[in-house]
């Protein structure tokens, strides 16, 4: 599938919750939850991750472009790297994304769990992640907010990129975007002087994640945010 084709299944204005039974909640974020649903005709009875934005709440914190964003990647993306989205409604007051279940957790549960990955395993989940970015890349996609949180994994353990809130699309090769996003520990030396960042933020993303899956925390890591910044 080429970026700019519709899914069959996405955007199906004609679904609505009630044609989904909820199973049980995976997690809970900043405007609303995820639950683990299976659509009730669905004679394979797949499970999918639903996930729910309240519009009050993206609307209160204005954030409306992020959630835009993140249905807008989705519903132009697929690669087996990437987390899938399968359909996408909404109500009067919620927004509906069900996406690809992947029982595997993300990997920040993983490293707390076990501090840090043997070096095999972080090199095929590097290889993975690279191949992703890569696609994004190739389809002027910036992802920007790779961190541990948003790599999860699917249930042969194959790790996926998530949360394309932050993402930037339009973005060609020589393309500078000069808006600031991320998260604290992951931010790129360019986002934190503020000078503009092409699609190498990307790549500098990766290496702090390598450098996080073997040695257990970022690099650069301190408690105070301004000593933080200046090692970064």
């Amino acid at each position: 599938m080429q970026i700019g084709e519709v899914k069959k299944s996405a955007g199906d204005s004609a679904l609505s919750l009630d044609d989904f039974e909820v199973i049980e909640k995976l997690g809970k974020g900043s405007f609303g939850a995820v639950y683990l649903v299976k659509k009730r005709d669905d004679p394979d009875q797949t499970l999918y991750a639903m996930k729910i934005l309240e519009k009050d709440k993206v609307l209160a914190q204005n954030l409306i472009r992020y959630a835009k964003t993140e249905r807008n990647v989705l519903y132009m993306v697929q690669h087996q790297f990437v987390v899938g989205l399968n359909f996408s409604f909404q109500s009067h007051s919620r927004l509906y994304l069900i996406m690809d279940y992947c029982p595997g957790g993300d990997m920040g549960m993983a490293l707390a769990k076990h501090r840090r990955f043997s070096e095999d395993n972080a090199r095929v989940y590097a290889a993975e992640i690279l191949l992703a970015l890569e696609y994004l890349h190739k389809n002027k996609i910036i992802f920007r907010d790779l961190k541990p949180d948003n790599v999860i994994f699917d249930s042969d353990g194959h790790a996926l990129l998530t949360d394309f809130g932050l993402s930037k699309t339009g973005m060609g090769a020589t393309d500078k975007s000069t808006s600031f996003c991320g998260s604290v520990a992951y931010l790129a030396p360019e986002m934190l002087r503020k000078q503009g960042h092409t699609k190498s933020i990307d790549w500098y993303l990766l290496g702090v994640l390598i450098y996080e899956m073997l040695v257990g925390v970022p690099p650069y890591f301190n408690t105070e945010k301004k000593k933080l910044f200046e090692n970064i």
